[in-house]
């Protein structure tokens, strides 16, 4: 490809290699931040991001003071969802990492080379530790999605009540 003589010069490996099974983990797992992350922002506008910049805020600062804030929980939620998926991830994983044992091996490919080798309860073992911290996700999401309702709660409360155009408050 366009890259492949920049990355042999200094000899960088990327097929079968930790930098693939990197790269196919994002490319697998990145939507699931994107459909967390895409409606969030079409619902709160840029009202305040532009009111940010007209009033002298840099990029950078208009994202950490503003659109940061705004989107925490959602992006929380989807690395989450991410890190789900890619604790799990085996096809794209499977295709770029070679089964080099030792070197590009994740849990779900070992608990395939276990199985395939009928070291049942090895295999079991490692399926078990991969339950075991899908339950810790699932956790976390959980106790996520309350924080974050809680707060939406409590900014709602914290907001005073609309009055009419003319009438006083």
């Amino acid at each position: 490809g366009w890259f492949g003589p920049w990355l042999e010069a200094p000899d960088i490996k990327i097929m079968f290699a930790v930098p693939g099974i990197v790269l196919a983990t994002i490319f697998v797992t990145f939507p699931f931040v994107a459909r967390e992350l895409i409606p969030l922002m079409q619902a709160q506008g840029s009202e305040e991001e532009e009111a940010a910049i007209v009033l002298g805020a840099s990029g950078w600062q208009t994202f950490r003071h503003i659109t940061l804030p705004n989107i925490r929980w959602g992006l929380l939620y989807g690395v989450i969802l991410c890190n789900a998926r890619a604790m799990g991830e085996f096809g794209a994983v499977s295709v770029v990492s070679g089964h080099i044992r030792g070197l590009t091996n994740t849990m779900p490919l070992h608990v395939e080379i276990l199985y395939n080798e009928y070291n049942f309860a090895a295999a079991f073992a490692v399926a078990s530790l991969l339950t075991l911290l899908a339950l810790v996700t699932l956790g976390i999401k959980t106790l996520v999605e309350l924080r974050a309702s809680k707060e939406h709660q409590d900014e709602g409360a914290s907001r005073p009540a609309p009055t009419l155009q003319g009438q006083p408050s």
